[in-house]
């Protein structure tokens, strides 16, 4: 997910609809509404216009008097996403439970995480590990990897990393993405018993070539820690940092600030000392991580010690084209 794209709430809808995350016929019966107008597409349309008082009414209205899903999972997306309101985790989950309860997969979903999170009572993992496995059975796979990451842990359920893997792997064959991700972290971060970085790089491959960010970002990771190849790392972590990817931006700056010197100079070469000075100070101003700003400020002014200061200008105006674009996205 790039970093400025909003949590746009039509969007959610839409992406839920064509992605198993509610009933078919719930979604035909929000197509033909797409000809006929009825409360509910306006309620729709509202939301859509960020009018959340009006879609707000208009969703709890039909929730309550006509026990619609659909309804009842949008005001669980109201609460946890904040839209127009403080975020209310709790409430949140109380109208998943309604929507999953009428079928809807990802509430089912939602309301697996929120039993495995404790968000509106205390956390009850087989409780989620029930819910997870029927979304998982009314088409939302991805679920089966939140099943295997509680059964690779012995959470509400024996541990069991190799059936772990094996449900994980049925969602990522699948295609879907994020199925792919997290069989990737298993593979990264799982039990010993089953780590490995091989397998890792096979699935998150997958996933880029989707062009997930976040699976670029584990590509770079895994080829600096895992393989021992920075050429390959910096290559990964710098195609997400360019589409703004924030957790790239600083692994991308340190490979530039420490990479090989020129051979006769023995000074970095112009080409990398410019990423080096680009990806700091992208990072400077995007980031709210304090240690991670710590960390940067000392390499920064080594660069600019050595950077001519012609070059500063222009590189500043690279910067803010790099961050204006990526708030227009």
């Amino acid at each position: 997910m790039r970093i400025f794209q909003k949590n746009n709430p039509a969007m959610i809808l839409v992406i839920a609809a064509l992605t198993g995350f509610l009933p078919s016929a719930t979604a035909q019966s929000e197509q033909s509404q797409a000809d006929t107008p009825t409360p509910l597409s306006e309620a729709q349309q509202w939301l859509a216009e960020g009018d959340y008082p009006k879609a707000y009414a208009a969703f709890l209205f039909h929730a309550r008097t006509q026990q619609n899903p659909l309804a009842q999972f949008t005001l669980g997306l109201f609460h946890q996403h904040g839209w127009g309101m403080a975020i209310d985790g709790a409430q949140a989950c109380q109208w998943y439970e309604k929507a999953a309860e009428n079928g809807v997969p990802a509430a089912g979903h939602f309301l697996g995480e929120c039993h495995r999170d404790g968000r509106h009572q205390p956390a009850d993992y087989a409780e989620a590990l029930r819910w997870f496995q029927k979304a998982a059975e009314l088409g939302h796979v991805v679920s089966l990897c939140s099943m295997a990451e509680l059964i690779m842990q012995g959470k509400g359920a024996p541990k069991d990393p190799q059936n772990a893997l094996n449900l994980c792997r049925q969602a990522a064959s699948a295609g879907s993405v994020n199925a792919q991700l997290q069989l990737g972290q298993l593979y990264l971060h799982g039990d010993a018993s089953i780590r490995s970085p091989l397998q890792a790089v096979k699935w998150f491959s997958h996933a880029a070539e989707k062009e997930s960010l976040e699976a670029y970002y584990y590509l770079g990771k895994i080829h600096e820690d895992e393989l021992n190849d920075s050429a390959t790392a910096l290559n990964w972590y710098e195609m997400a940092a360019s589409r703004g990817h924030l957790p790239a931006y600083l692994p991308t700056a340190r490979l530039y600030f420490n990479a090989p010197a020129a051979d006769q100079t023995q000074m970095p070469t112009a080409e990398n000392l410019a990423k080096a000075y680009l990806w700091l100070s992208a990072t400077r101003q995007l980031s709210k991580d304090n240690h991670e700003i710590h960390a940067l400020e000392n390499m920064l002014e080594k660069v600019e010690q050595v950077m001519p200061a012609s070059w500063k200008k222009d590189l500043d105006q690279k910067v803010i084209q790099h961050i204006n674009a990526l708030h227009h996205e």
